[in-house]
C-alpha cells in the first residue's frame, strides 16, 4: 500500500484546471471515456519491456483502464497504484481490478514519499496542466520516482493551446521530453514512440526516461 507523507506546501497548480477535473467536468469526462483495456496491452508491453519493477504509480488514473493493463503485464508480484483527483473516477478505479489500488490526490501534491515507485507514468494528464504550473507537476513526478518516468502525452514542437469542450484553458500540446530534460539533468531517454487508435490511444507520443545512478536511491 502507498505510504503517505506529512503536510506539504500549498499546491501551486490548484487553479481552474484542477477544479475542473475534480468537479462535474471531470465526472463527465470519465463517463465519456470508456476503453477496452486489453487493446492497450501490446503498446504497454513494448514500453515496459525489460524493466525491473516492483511498484508502479499512474498519476491521473481516472477509471483505471491503464492500471488494469499494466497489472496484467507485470503480474501480481508488482504493486500497481493510481492517484486521481475526481471522486467519481476514483470509485470506478477501485472497482477496476483486484490487483490495483487507487488513492485520492493530484499531480501537484502526490501523497507519497520520495523515491516511492520504480516507475511513475502519466497518460493524457500533463496536456491538461497550464505551462505556468508544469514545472511543479514534473517536480512531483520526479520526486516520487526512484528510477523510471513514462510520459504518454500529445506532442507539438511549440506550445499549442487546443480548444477543448468550449474552453481554451484545459488542453495544450507541447514537447514534454524537452521540458523534462531541461528541468532535470539526471534524466536520459531510454525509448520513445507513437501510439494511435490501433494501440488503444488517441494519437499520442510517449517517452520513457530513466534517472541516472547518481539521481537514484
Amino acid at each position: 500500500m502507498a505510504t503517505s507523507h506529512g503536510e506539504r506546501p500549498a499546491e501551486p497548480g490548484a487553479g481552474s484546471q484542477l477544479r475542473a477535473w475534480e468537479g462535474e467536468f471531470g465526472t463527465a469526462y470519465t463517463e465519456r471515456n470508456v476503453a477496452d483495456w486489453r487493446s492497450r496491452l501490446p503498446a504497454f508491453r513494448r514500453a515496459l519491456e525489460g524493466l525491473a519493477l516492483s511498484r508502479i504509480l499512474e498519476v491521473g488514473c481516472n477509471r483505471g483502464h491503464n492500471l488494469v493493463t499494466v497489472a496484467e503485464i507485470v503480474g501480481p508480484a508488482v504493486e500497481v497504484v493510481g492517484v486521481e483527483p475526481n471522486h467519481h473516477a476514483l470509485a470506478l478505479a477501485w472497482q477496476a481490478g483486484p490487483q490495483v489500488t487507487a488513492v485520492h490526490g493530484h499531480v501537484f501534491n502526490l501523497p507519497f514519499e520520495a523515491d516511492a515507485f520504480d516507475l511513475v507514468f502519466t497518460a493524457g494528464v500533463l496536456i491538461h496542466v497550464a505551462l505556468e504550473h508544469l514545472a511543479a507537476a514534473l517536480q512531483e513526478i520526479h520526486r516520487v520516482s526512484r528510477r523510471y518516468i513514462l510520459a504518454i502525452e500529445y506532442f507539438a514542437a511549440e506550445e499549442t493551446a487546443i480548444e477543448y469542450r468550449g474552453r481554451w484553458d484545459l488542453l495544450w500540446k507541447r514537447d514534454f521530453l524537452a521540458h523534462y530534460e531541461r528541468q532535470f539533468s539526471n534524466l536520459r531517454l531510454l525509448r520513445d514512440g507513437f501510439w494511435g487508435p490501433e494501440d488503444g490511444f488517441d494519437r499520442t507520443h510517449w517517452w520513457l526516461l530513466e534517472k541516472d545512478g547518481e539521481g537514484r536511491s
